[in-house]
């Protein structure tokens, strides 16, 4: 709840206006059968027609406040609902920018997406309700009772009596149906989770031929949405009969007392007539009011979903483990006895220490699970390291914003991944400020320029989402544009030249020498090839490092280095070839 009285009170001004306008929206319903009374007792009774045009253009000029105050009250209840939508959704976003990996993978992104879309549309849809439905009903039953209080205090304890047991019913079922609304939200979870795994490994469902097997799984979980709906539904559903027998029998009894209060002369035919219609208000609005309280549990579950994301702490805050190690001017990043692992397991790296120098190419290669790609992660701060310290620019790397991070670190991930739209809008994520000529430049270096400029479109060549319409080759080296695009202090490449074939790979390097000689780049790989010429390869084996040099030191001194380089079909030096080939 604490975001939703937050965004009332960014939105006080537009809050008020709302209750202002519900205000006179509920003065107008309750004016009305109060008009009618002495209509009829005042007016018709008596035979005075002019008082009777007078009160009868009194009921149309309060209809038509009403009316103007009704629509009023639904145009800005709908904006105020809005509103929370744009607001809530953005604070969402930027919230998912600030979690670790860890904390993202915790909630899921099938999950993540139901809250973000699913329960955020809940709680506007409710913030509406509530406004238009809800909230005129208490004023109108308090109203009403009060106002044939006033005229009869016989006939007030009928309707008094009908709220309380309608109250009571309501309550009961609100009781009954608000854990099974509280578990649906968390059942549409399981649903978009397995449908959005069904539609990513269709092709592997079709290869295995598995569709029945997944279709099981699949209707298990639309069958399990579907029964706790209609568990909830099967208890709400009393509410509407039971709500319209009350109004039955409490008009019936009105009817019944009134008319014998009449016969003995204590109250008018208007005085009973205005008595039905503050009883018919009361219990429509309480009908009305009912019936949306009915979704009210789900939205105050998602609600709460919502607000759990929201409250959880960002993770990236200033170092507790800093160890005010003071580095030399040609060092740009240091690793200095770093151990990380995830929710406490056994460590992915352990004791990791190295320099990344200016100007200089490092790179990291290791089997696989070795830890290479979380060296990049943890360089990208994405995970929150459990001790040792990291130092960019001689300065912790927790103590960075993340928004200076990312401009003085550009990165290629493993899995290249293109976003919807066009190659140039994907090239300027890394740049938005680069012109024709930095686009054009990137991509002659990352070696995508042949196949840019042989489609029709050329920059402007639709991308489909994940990059679909391209192949392997091609999105990498578009990543990689990407990534160059953008004036960085480091280019740091996760393995992200694997899918290319060797001679483009040995292209991009040489492009990368010529034209971006003086930058820093760290490149982790698995081919040997790729990272020969780096100026330091680090060997990690196991979450450690096992040995620091250049290709050749490494290829004469290091037996993991070794084993790497004859499984590459590399040839070690003083190995006879013959030898090698037995």
């Amino acid at each position: 709840m604490t975001y939703m009285k937050q965004f009332l009170k960014r939105n006080k001004g537009l809050f008020f206006l709302t209750i202002v306008a519900l205000a006179f929206q509920t003065i107008g319903t309750l004016a009305v059968p109060f008009l009618i009374g002495k209509l009829i007792d005042t007016g018709i009774s008596s035979g005075n027609q002019k008082l009777v045009i007078s009160i009868g253009i009194q009921m149309l000029i309060v209809a038509i406040i009403g009316s103007l105050a009704a629509v009023l009250g639904s145009f800005l209840s709908a904006k105020l609902a809005a509103n929370y939508g744009y607001e809530i959704r953005k604070d969402f976003y930027q919230k998912t920018q600030e979690l670790s990996i860890q904390k993202m993978d915790s909630f899921g992104v099938s999950s993540l997406l139901t809250r973000m879309m699913n329960d955020v549309t809940n709680v506007q849809r409710a913030l509406m309700m509530i406004f238009q439905l809800i909230l005129p009903a208490p004023i109108i039953c308090v109203f009403a009772i009060v106002m044939t209080f006033i005229n009869s205090p016989t006939l007030a304890i009928i309707p008094l009596i009908s709220i309380v047991i309608y109250l009571v019913a309501v309550f009961y079922l609100l009781k009954k149906g608000l854990p099974l609304s509280s578990s649906i939200q968390q059942k549409l979870d399981a649903m978009v989770t397995k449908l959005r795994e069904f539609f990513n490994g269709i092709n592997m469902i079709r290869a295995f031929d598995n569709q029945e097997t997944e279709e099981s799984k699949t209707n298990h979980r639309f069958k399990d949405y579907a029964d706790s709906m209609i568990a909830v539904n099967k208890i709400f559903s009393f509410l509407t009969p039971v709500a319209y027998l009350i109004m039955g029998l409490v008009f019936s009894l009105i009817i019944w007392v009134g008319s014998l209060l009449v016969g003995q002369g204590q109250l008018q035919i208007g005085t009973v007539t205005a008595i039905i219609e503050y009883s018919m208000q009361t219990l429509g609005y309480l009908i009305v009011a009912a019936m949306v309280l009915v979704t009210l549990p789900r939205s105050i579950a998602s609600l709460k979903r919502i607000d759990k994301v929201l409250e959880t702490p960002s993770e990236f805050v200033a170092a507790t483990n800093s160890r005010n190690t003071s580095v030399t001017d040609d060092v740009l990043v240091r690793f200095d006895d770093v151990t990380f692992s995830y929710n406490g397991a056994e460590p992915i790296l352990e004791n990791i220490s190295f320099d990344i120098l200016k100007g200089k190419t490092t790179a990291i290669v290791g089997g696989t699970g070795s830890g290479k790609s979380t060296v990049a992660k943890l360089l990208l701060n994405l995970s929150n390291i459990n001790s040792g310290d990291i130092l960019v620019h001689n300065r912790s790397l927790s103590n960075w914003k993340q928004a200076d991070l990312r401009q003085i670190i550009s990165y290629t991930p493993q899995k290249a991944f293109l976003f919807s739209g066009s190659i140039e809008s994907n090239l300027l994520m890394g740049n938005s400020h680069a012109s024709k000529k930095d686009m054009d430049r990137a991509i002659k270096t990352a070696q995508a320029d042949s196949f840019i400029f042989n489609q029709k479109e050329g920059y402007q060549t639709a991308v489909s989402q994940g990059g679909s319409n391209f192949s392997g080759g091609q999105k990498q080296r578009i990543s990689i544009a990407r990534a160059l695009i953008n004036p960085a202090d480091l280019y740091v490449f996760d393995d992200s030249f694997s899918a290319l074939d060797y001679q483009t790979d040995a292209k991009l390097r040489k492009a990368l020498k010529t034209e971006m000689s003086e930058q820093t780049f760290l490149i982790i790989a698995q081919r040997l090839s790729t990272i020969q010429e780096a100026d330091q390869i680090i060997v990690l084996d196991e979450g450690k490092i096992v040995g620091k040099g250049t290709h050749e030191v490494l290829l004469s001194t290091n037996k993991i280095y070794q084993e790497f380089a004859i499984s590459q079909g590399i040839q070690l030096k003083g190995e006879d070839k013959n030898d090698s080939n037995d």
